[in-house]
This record gives C-alpha cells, structure tokens and sequence, in this order.
C-alpha cells in the first residue's frame, strides 16, 4: 500500500504547519502534496520531511517558481495536482475534471477553496483536504487499483 500525505492552503500559519509536520513524521507517508498557497511553507516542509514532495503554486504564490501543475504516478494511478484556482474551483469542479482528464489522470488534488472534499466527478477521484491553515489535512490511500482518500482536522482530535 501507498501513503501520500496531501495537504494546502497553510498560509504561514505556524502553529499549524509546525503540528502537521510532527504528525507526518510519525506516518511514513510515501510522498507528500503540498498544494499551493504559501510556497515557502513548501519549501520549509520539504526540508524537514523524509517523504519526497511534489508541490504546487497557488494564487497567493505569485512570484514562485513552482510549477502550476504537476502529474504523479503510482502504479496503475495517475495523479494531478493543482491548487485549483486556474480551474475555477470556488464555482464547480468540471474545469478541473476536464483537465484530469486532458492530462490522463485519474485522480486530482486541489486546494483553493478551503473547504475538504473528496468524491468521484465525472468518473474522476477529487480530492481537497481543506486548509492546512485551519488544522485540516489529508491522506491518500493506494491499494492495487483502489484509490482511498481520507479528510482530517486536527480540531476534531482537539474536542
């Protein structure tokens, strides 16, 4: 089985970031999504983790040299992962379907909107784990041709 960590959306958010990342250490997660919106969150993560991380620029990452996009594959599984904002997500996920699809991949991850989301659209798997910024985070399962996409927050742990 394959374990990605995907996360978006921190924002400079220390208190989180700082969090998620002793949380990830403990999780041996295979690679890790950063989904845009603050690169140099990115980059600090990326320094600190054992996982490879595949990471992407948001609206708020302006001036980065990250690529807006990028595609992954694990197996039989082929990844997309953008921030979302170029496909319009605050309004409806067909641009980004439309896209996958394009790019032949069967799942994407996004971010932008803030809000965690995970569902099949158009017979692709979306996948936003919310914002880092607000405690929430992701995982990605895969499992032979399974594909199992997990939400968190760590707000719920707190109650």
């Amino acid at each position: 089985m394959i374990r990605l960590g995907v996360i978006s959306d921190s924002h400079d958010r220390t208190y989180w970031i700082e969090r998620w990342l002793e949380f990830a250490k403990g999780q041996n997660y295979d690679a890790v999504f950063h989904l845009g919106d603050y690169d140099s969150d990115a980059r600090w993560l990326s320094r600190r983790l054992d996982a490879p991380m595949t990471c992407v620029a948001g609206n708020c990452d302006m001036f980065s040299k990250l690529p807006r996009m990028a595609r992954s594959a694990y197996g039989a599984h082929r990844i997309l992962a953008v921030h979302g904002h170029l496909q319009d997500v605050k309004y409806s996920c067909d641009r980004l379907c439309y896209y996958a699809e394009e790019q032949q991949c069967g799942i994407a991850l996004f971010g932008h909107t803030h809000r965690p989301y995970a569902g099949y659209e158009g017979g692709i798997l979306l996948m936003n784990p919310g914002a880092l910024m607000d405690g929430c985070y992701g995982e990605l399962l895969l499992d032979g041709d399974r594909a199992v996409p997990r939400l968190y927050s760590f707000k719920d742990d707190d109650e």
